[in-house]
């Protein structure tokens, strides 16, 4: 019975070793995020020789929390959520790379309303109600509401509420329940027949590719290394069409960000 137990232990031991977590923030259903980053986790299983189980949290918070609770061992973050984390332990994840867009596909935000309204500037918002993502979303959040904040277009939003993903936000826009919703342009590309653009931000930092500081140097340094030298095409478009490589990034890119969400978050106390 003993050394049954003991063969247990040692084959979930090395279960456990051969196995990394995949964590996500989804801006979408978890399922389809699943789909659209599945093939990026065949790829490093293929460059790391370990099994790449997804995960997500129930919402961006529960996500970020779990990224600072060291719950992932790599993992797919939006930059202000890259920020949360860090604010919350600032050793827990490193960066690996970042996506690298078409010079003309920014990753930026955009206010929309349903097409043919006549809203179709921020001088035209006059008690109109706004949908926005999730509170911690770098496209669906900060960025807009500092649009808002900066022309003083905010004093004239009737109502705004948070409905956790882009894709919601475009398609409760669409059904008339929201006048103005705030989601990043490639969603709003998506549902271009139905909706259109009032204002677009500066293009900000995309998504990027993060490690547990924990995880063994040697794996990290492999998907660097791999994810630099992608070009496949196929697995790239997979993340958004929009995507040609991955390319290296610092913690201080994330400044002019930091600020952005300091400015917001004293407007919100």
């Amino acid at each position: 019975m003993k050394h049954l137990l003991l063969t247990m232990v040692l084959l979930l031991q090395l279960s456990a070793s051969d196995k990394l977590v995949f964590g996500a923030i989804s801006t979408i259903e978890p399922d389809l995020m699943e789909k659209k980053l599945l093939p990026i986790l065949n790829y490093l299983e293929r460059v790391t020789g370990k099994k790449i189980v997804f995960k997500t949290g129930y919402n961006y918070t529960d996500t970020i929390e779990q990224f600072a609770n060291a719950q992932f061992d790599i993992g797919y973050i939006g930059p202000a959520p890259y920020i949360k984390v860090k604010d919350l332990n600032p050793h827990s994840i490193d960066l690996i790379a970042g996506i690298k867009n078409k010079k003309t596909k920014p990753f930026a935000s955009v206010i929309v309303s349903k097409k043919g309204s006549l809203i179709h500037s921020l001088e035209r918002i006059n008690q109109h109600t706004l949908a926005f993502g999730s509170p911690e979303s770098t496209l669906s959040y900060y960025v807009p509401m500092s649009i808002l904040m900066k022309t003083n277009t905010i004093k004239k939003i009737k109502q705004y509420d948070f409905l956790g993903r882009h894709d919601k936000v475009a398609q409760y826009v669409i059904m008339g329940k929201y006048d103005l919703g705030a989601i990043k342009r490639s969603i709003a590309d998506k549902y271009s027949k139905y909706l259109q653009v009032v204002k677009q931000s500066q293009s900000m930092p995309d998504f990027v590719i993060v490690s547990n500081a924990s995880l063994d140097p040697k794996i990290t340094k492999k998907i660097q290394k791999a994810l630099l030298a992608l070009k496949d095409p196929s697995i790239l478009h997979s993340i958004k069409k929009s995507v040609i490589g991955f390319e290296l990034k610092k913690d201080s890119d994330y400044d002019a960000l930091r600020k952005i969400m300091k400015e917001v978050e004293s407007f919100k106390e």
